[in-house]
């Protein structure tokens, strides 16, 4: 039996403003996988967003590796290492009329793009892309497909390899197998297990 590791992030008392999510708190340690659960409108995904930096919270403190944070913005806590994959894929997740390679690479354009390299390094950016289309088995035609073309469970996929490739200490996942058939969700739900096995702090939000 794997046991978590250390604690990656910690709230207490999170309240936001607007009254959706009020003192709330949890634990969650390297390699854990832990679930919110509720109704649609229970606050679920208004807690994400202030755990991402997009809603700054009235009150309460987040701690991540045992440093005091507070986000004002959603750069802001992926600097910090915590990353979110939001429910509306399409629309918040994926730029689609882009290629995969363009989605997956956008969270590391430090990586491929500098003066060091006189602009953009491609062939490093062929490579960031390849390795996460065959870490995760994402299916694609080439790098250059639209993700537009690409299934739901694929269009996930994409997703989740832009922030794991950013090494992150948080991975949030809003109902990510939403609008996926079911091979591909259990395939989804073995590759959260992995992402916990390698040490990862994994928040998931499923209404399933």
């Amino acid at each position: 039996v794997r046991e978590p590791g250390e604690i990656v992030m910690q709230a207490e008392g999170i309240t936001r403003a607007d009254g959706k999510v009020q003192d709330a708190s949890f634990e969650l340690r390297r390699g854990q996988i832990i679930g919110f659960a509720g109704l649609v409108g229970s606050g679920r995904t208004e807690l994400i967003e202030t755990l991402a930096g997009i809603v700054p919270p009235k009150a309460g403190t987040l701690k991540v590796m045992g440093k005091q944070l507070r986000f004002k913005r959603p750069e802001q806590a992926l600097d910090a290492g915590i990353c979110l994959v939001p429910e509306d894929r399409k629309n918040l997740g994926l730029i689609l009329r882009n290629s995969v390679r363009f989605n997956l690479t956008i969270g590391v354009l430090g990586d491929f793009i500098s003066a060091k390299y006189f602009g953009v390094n491609r062939k490093k950016e062929q490579d960031i892309a390849q390795k996460y289309i065959d870490r995760l088995a994402i299916k694609v035609s080439g790098q250059k497909q639209l993700a537009v073309n690409l299934s739901g469970g694929n269009q996930q996929k994409c997703i989740v390899a832009r922030w794991i490739s950013t090494n992150p200490k948080v991975l949030i996942l809003d109902e990510p197998t939403k609008g996926i058939d079911v091979g591909a969700k259990s395939e989804f739900y073995q590759m959260i297990c992995q992402f916990a096995k390698q040490g990862l702090g994994v928040i998931l939000i499923s209404s399933e």
